[in-house]
């Protein structure tokens, strides 16, 4: 099992670590600050650094209870070596505060048009979310979203992780009104979930990385959408330079 250390700090970007298993085209690391694609998440890249020798790491996928980290070139690499890794931080972090945009956009189209969020994709430059039940969103309906999203922005809302017993968690989830059907997709397995909210706006579920402050995010830019099936429309966002 690999220790999550973002789970804990989002803002870590170097830490060091043991690898614990090799396979061609990726290692293993007994702890990992890489976030691993998953949760409609980018997976995070970097470097591995080992003895003055550097190893880009070109994704992070996650694999049961471990964390793959992928490389190019094992052949200098044995198990048990230490090594230092470093976040590709620009990557990471606007993963980051696009990710917490993403979930102030789901919200404010739960409160305001009764829509689920039911799909995403966060990743640098721009990122999406699929919504339901609608088929078309106008530009007036863009912009009025867009609009209102930015006010919650601007409010500087701070951004705190909790970790709760799976009952807490759940009832205090159902209370914000959170997504049944997401904390039903949570195993029974899972003892503790790591709540995510955003001053008094929103709680969630999450397990991605997200800003400690809503100034951190800049002004959200809703584009283009398109039709993903029936009742379902995906909607792309962008996101100004803070």
């Amino acid at each position: 099992m690999t220790d999550l250390l973002f789970m804990q700090d989002n803002y870590l970007r170097e830490f060091d670590a043991k690898i614990v298993d090799i396979e061609e085209g990726y290692v293993v690391l007994d702890r990992t600050s890489f976030y691993p694609e998953g949760g409609g998440q980018s997976g995070d890249c970097g470097n591995i650094e080992k003895d003055g020798l550097i190893y880009p790491v070109k994704n992070t996928i996650k694999d049961n209870d471990v964390v793959k980290h992928l490389i190019d070139d094992v052949s200098t690499i044995e198990i048990g070596d230490s090594i230092h890794g470093i976040l590709d931080w620009d990557f990471r972090y606007e993963c980051m505060r696009f990710h917490t945009a993403q979930h102030i956009l789901s919200r404010y189209l739960q409160i305001h048009y009764e829509l689920e969020t039911v799909g995403n994709m966060i990743k640098p430059g721009e990122s999406r979310a699929d919504y339901t039940p609608i088929e078309e969103i106008s530009e007036e309906m863009k912009r009025e979203v867009e609009n209102g999203v930015n006010d919650i922005i601007t409010r500087n809302l701070n951004v705190d992780i909790r970790f709760m017993p799976r009952d807490e968690a759940i009832r205090f989830l159902t209370k914000w009104g959170y997504q049944k059907r997401y904390l039903e997709m949570v195993p029974t397995s899972v003892k503790t979930f790591r709540v995510l909210i955003i001053g008094d706006y929103d709680a969630a579920s999450c397990a991605g990385t997200h800003v400690s402050s809503t100034s951190e995010i800049g002004l959200i830019r809703i584009g283009k959408t398109k039709n993903v099936g029936s009742g379902k429309r995906r909607i792309y966002f962008k996101l100004d330079k803070v």
